[in-house]
């Protein structure tokens, strides 16, 4: 009897609807059930592949930022010295070589007129660079002294020293990111830069650097202040290989393109999982380059794009064929107790399934309840949306600050475990009242207690909610006096005013507030009288209508001098 209960309760969960299904249809609809665990366990392994793809994006998204972030890193290097050596610049970037080893280069593009060139390869040669000048590509790829023209970028300072001397501009398309960095300012990526003597496919980011305290807020500007330019040129396969440590991509094939390069030109890389190789576009024969990327647009299944620098990137993945999922036999002509057994066995697995699919899900939503208890709601979405720095200025908030008087003698009386329950108790029912008057708590410390109205979200009755919540507040502590036999009171401050309020940190992050209307309304509670709910003449003027005041006068206040301030005994109502 018992058993049939539990079955009753199973069924009356709409998720198991299936499994009942099947377990009442027995060996008639076997054949049915068997349909439904395949298509379902297909729909698991797509998931399972689309998860596996999303992961191997994000590894590569997370991999070219990271050396987008050099390029960065290297033009506030410059930013923030007046003067650099050869040796400060390969001390600087030593850091970088360290970590990453798909580092082809990693440079600084000096500009030079014609004019300059002379002075400049002659400064070069006496660093140590014999018979140094600035050197160019003919079509051959062979090394040639760079040909006479107007202006001239070479790369100047670079670890890898074998490119010192190379100029940019003598390619077409690094003369084109190099014009294009230098007039926008922003971060510029190319595929198609053939950088001697690396033959293997590479990414080059590139990013200007203007001359200080000259403007550059305009194309003209940029043009006229240009200094120069940060280059990095990193291995595409050594990209995807570290980005592949740590990822369970077995049954995983994909191709990575350059979607902003020519269609004929867009081909980067193939990954096949049973050779555990990365090969790209020029470590390929034409006719098996040919061949790769028919495959690829043959057997693409899921895409994802990734964003490196101005350029967009497309990662195509699809499963290898012996990856389909799991299969049920066919079940023709087999017996009643084949069916029966089949029937058990497709309950007993779809209810293991289902059973840890509910786990996830309750762990997700356990996962939010501890995150939405720790953020407003508003915040703790923008958090989940992004990962940038969170602070709003609000124009008129209401901040209450709260003291306990007497805990501390209370805490000496009491064993820990004692006065913690205590305080959980107290400080419980306060966090009910922020519930009932949807209000949002700050933090607690020791046995303060803050909490504030019009924030997140902006509210015409702020003051009014702030009122009740310290009002009630007053109340709490008196039944909590007469529960425990206690002689506690409760000071509190309040004031009106404007904020700052935002989130700080990356690890027991808080969402707090800031600005001289939060340092006053602490003031109003330090210098309040117990059991008495002080405040500033910034609230007082917007509740002097709702409820009952008793002008406390001019008080001295530390920090502001003498200030007026009330008490709130009341309701009107």
């Amino acid at each position: 009897m018992k058993n049939t209960y539990q079955w009753l309760s199973i069924f009356k969960n709409r998720r198991y609807i299936p499994v009942g299904l099947a377990f009442c249809l027995g060996i008639g609809l076997s054949a049915a059930a068997g349909a439904i665990a395949w298509k379902w366990a297909n729909n698991q392994a797509k998931l399972q592949f689309q998860q596996q793809a999303d992961n191997l994006a994000t590894a590569l998204q997370r991999k070219t930022d990271e050396y987008s972030y050099m390029a960065v890193s290297l033009s506030a290097f410059y930013a923030a010295s007046e003067q650099i050596s050869r040796q400060d610049y390969e001390e600087f970037t030593q850091h970088f070589l360290s970590r990453h080893s798909g580092i082809l280069a990693l440079g600084w593009i000096n500009a030079l007129s014609a004019a300059q060139r002379p002075s400049y390869e002659a400064a070069i040669a006496a660093e140590g660079f014999a018979n140094f000048y600035i050197y160019e590509q003919d079509p051959a790829g062979n090394t040639i002294k760079a040909g006479e023209r107007s202006n001239y970028y070479p790369i100047t300072f670079s670890p890898q020293r074998e490119v010192i001397g190379f100029d940019i501009s003598s390619e077409p398309l690094g003369k084109a990111a190099l014009e294009k960095t230098r007039d926008t300012g922003q971060l510029v990526a190319t595929t198609q830069l053939p950088l001697p003597p690396h033959p293997e496919t590479s990414l080059a980011i590139l990013l200007a650097v203007y001359q200080k305290d000259a403007p550059h807020d305009t194309p003209q500007t940029r043009r006229q202040s240009f200094w120069g330019a940060i280059i990095g040129v990193y291995s595409v396969a050594d990209i995807i290989t570290t980005s592949l440590k740590g990822l369970n991509i077995d049954n995983l094939n994909f191709c990575l393109y350059d979607r902003s390069a020519p269609v004929q030109e867009s081909f980067l890389a193939f990954y096949a999982s049973n050779t555990e190789k990365v090969v790209t576009s020029r470590s390929l024969e034409n006719s098996a380059e040919s061949k790769a990327e028919q495959l690829c647009r043959n057997s693409t299944a899921y895409t994802r794009p990734i964003k490196v620098g101005d350029r967009q990137w497309l990662l195509g993945l699809w499963r290898t064929p012996h990856y389909a999922g799991w299969e049920i036999p066919p079940i023709a002509g087999v017996t009643l107790l084949s069916g029966l057994l089949l029937t058990w066995a497709l309950v007993a697995y779809l209810l293991r399934s289902l059973r840890h699919t509910a786990e996830i899900e309750a762990e997700r939503e356990k996962s939010e309840h501890l995150l939405l208890n720790i953020l407003p709601k508003p915040i703790a979405d923008r958090l989940k949306q992004n990962h940038e720095t969170i602070a709003d200025s609000f124009s008129e908030v209401t901040v209450l600050f709260a003291d306990i008087v007497g805990f501390t003698q209370l805490s000496t009386q009491i064993s820990p475990t004692e006065l913690v329950n205590l305080l959980n108790d107290i400080f419980s029912a306060f966090d009910r009242l922020t519930e009932t008057y949807s209000l949002e708590k700050i933090k607690t410390i020791g046995d303060a207690y803050m909490v504030a109205s019009g924030l997140p979200v902006p509210r015409s009755d702020h003051a009014e909610a702030i009122a009740e919540m310290a009002l009630g507040m007053q109340q709490e502590v008196k039944r909590f006096n007469e529960r425990h036999n206690a002689g506690l009171s409760i000071r509190i401050g309040i004031n009106t005013g404007p904020v700052v309020a935002g989130v700080i940190g990356t690890k027991k992050f808080i969402y707090d507030l800031w600005g001289d209307a939060v340092n006053t309304a602490s003031r109003m509670e330090s210098h309040g009288l117990a059991g008495s709910i002080q405040v500033t003449a910034s609230t007082y003027n917007h509740l002097r209508d709702k409820y009952v005041f008793e002008n406390r006068g001019l008080i001295p206040v530390k920090g502001k001098g003498e200030m007026m301030a009330y008490l709130l005994i009341g309701s009107k109502g």
